[in-house]
């Protein structure tokens, strides 16, 4: 139980941690691509004003410009390309990109539609498959009024972007390596802080476990007692005292259960209980129990069902066995109105492993969806003025759940409050 816990609180660490290395990273990397691209789109405005304002001299000589798309000079690999048109639209200047930019920037050229002396950044995919990142900026040259031509400018920002994708990238191997560290040091931590929480743990259930042995002799001896008062023929008990003895019987069978109850749960707890685990026939065992459980589901007119598999041979603790299902029954019999029927189903489940089910389903009043997971609980009653009544302690699911676990298994509930309820068990063969 205390693993799990520590489990938990490691898990819990850690997903804080997570969340934390994550924010971090992602709001990081926005930050970088933010001042990134303001700073280059500054940039890259800044440069096509001053191209627009070197080429107003020379756009108003036509006489002295190239017949065929002239070049200022190409610029193979730099990172800041232009091209110059003229009124016409004739290429009048150039300073081109990388070789494997150059097509998909003359198509974004032809496809412009941006507001004049604003960049944008342009984003394709080269034919080596990876993505290229361009910042570009038209403007419109005028010398007063006179339309002179259109300048372009871009600067090929991909190499800023890979060396981002790389630091993104070794962000999250350093936050991995921050994050097993931090899991180590929260699963030791965790270890600590529960070790006070253990130690009084032990102590209780040591004192519940030494407790219900102890009280079992006195109660044995009061038990005694009282049968030899009320068998002794000379006593001449009036009718108020031989109440009260009766009444003194009652409560000492009633704590005698629930001691015998709390030391099942105590040996559980610590792990001293045995399972005599043994190959036996379970439908024998639920004949069995029926049989025990016959005269107190007649005595409310219930009737009581056996069904399923006549023959399902298991390897588990007969007795247990036998315990869990005389709890469930003689619970599903308590709370099920007169009249009413009690069936005890017996199959077998095929799936990864095989495993066996047991159902006890019942038509009485039905369990709220909101205490379903509580009745497991020690000492949980939904209704404990009738649970007092009917002799109960609420450690009776408690038992049948240790006794399902211990096998191996899970016990659930599925009820609608009205209509009925069944207790289904399920452990491996």
């Amino acid at each position: 139980m205390f693993a799990h816990i520590r489990n938990r609180l490691t898990m819990l660490y850690s997903g804080i941690m997570v969340l934390f290395l994550v924010t971090f990273i992602i709001v990081s990397y926005a930050g970088l691509i933010w001042v990134l691209y303001h700073e280059e789109q500054r940039d890259v405005q800044a440069i096509t004003e001053e191209e627009a304002r070197e080429h107003v001299l020379i756009l108003k000589q036509p006489e002295v410009l190239p017949h065929s798309g002239g070049q200022e000079g190409y610029n193979n690999e730099g990172k800041i390309f232009y091209y110059v048109f003229g009124e016409n639209g004739n290429q009048v200047f150039r300073a081109e990109p990388a070789s494997d930019l150059r097509l998909n920037v003359r198509d974004i050229i032809q496809n412009w539609n941006e507001r004049d002396g604003e960049a944008r950044l342009k984003i394709f995919s080269l034919p080596s498959g990876e993505s290229a990142f361009v910042m570009m900026c038209s403007k419109k040259i005028y010398d007063g009024d006179h339309f002179l031509g259109t300048v372009f400018v871009g600067e090929d920002l991909t190499a800023y972007y890979q060396m981002l994708k790389k630091l993104m990238v070794m962000l999250f191997a350093v936050a991995i390596v921050f994050l097993l560290i931090a899991a180590f040091i929260g699963h030791t931590l965790a270890g600590r802080a529960i070790i006070p929480i253990k130690q009084s743990f032990l102590r209780q259930r040591e004192f519940a476990a030494d407790a219900s042995h102890e009280l079992r002799t006195p109660l044995s001896v009061l038990m005694t007692s009282v049968d030899v008062v009320q068998t002794d023929d000379e006593s001449n008990l009036s009718t108020f005292s031989s109440q009260v003895l009766a009444d003194m019987k009652s409560e000492i069978k009633r704590m005698s259960k629930l001691v015998s109850d709390l030391l099942i749960l105590a040996r559980g707890d610590a792990g001293v209980t045995t399972m005599n685990k043994e190959k036996f026939n379970l439908y024998n065992v639920g004949e069995q129990v029926i049989r025990i459980l016959q005269p107190a589901a007649i005595e409310k007119g219930i009737k009581l069902e056996l069904s399923g598999i006549n023959n399902i041979n298991v390897y588990a603790d007969k007795e247990r066995m036998k315990q869990l299902l005389l709890i469930l029954i003689d619970n599903a019999i308590k709370y099920t109105a007169d009249g009413g029927t009690v069936i005890l189903l017996l199959k077998m489940v095929n799936g990864l492993k095989q495993a066996v089910n047991i159902t006890v389903q019942d038509n009485g009043a039905g369990i709220p969806k909101e205490q379903q997971q509580l009745i497991f609980e020690r000492f949980y009653r939904i209704d404990k003025a009738r649970s007092r009544e009917e002799g109960g302690t609420g450690l009776g699911l408690s038992i049948a759940k240790w006794i399902a676990e211990a096998h191996g298994g899970a016990i659930r509930v599925e009820s609608v409050p009205g209509i009925g309820s069944s207790f289904i068990v399920t452990f491996p063969m």
